[in-house]
């Protein structure tokens, strides 16, 4: 895990520590802050779900490129000779 990777989970971990002590808090019922907490939580975890996947997606297309790359390097060599 890069230092981009390490910043960008302790910002999503400290914004979810502060939007569940925001409701914690807040003067609402229980039901209703346990209901909000459950429709966020459900939130951040579909998007870190998203980027994962995102990331995973990017690796792919990366080796594909490389291995494209390769490919065609070997057949210009061929087609010269």
């Amino acid at each position: 895990m890069n230092r981009s990777e390490k910043t960008l989970l302790a910002f999503l971990v400290g914004a979810a520590a502060g939007i569940t002590a925001g409701f914690l808090f807040a003067p609402a019922k229980g039901e209703k802050t346990r209901r909000k907490l459950s429709v966020k939580a459900n939130e951040i975890t579909d998007e870190l779900k998203e980027n994962i996947d995102r990331k995973k997606l990017k690796g792919l297309a990366s080796s594909a490129l490389t291995e494209v790359e390769k490919y065609g390097q070997k057949l210009t060599d061929a087609l010269k000779n």
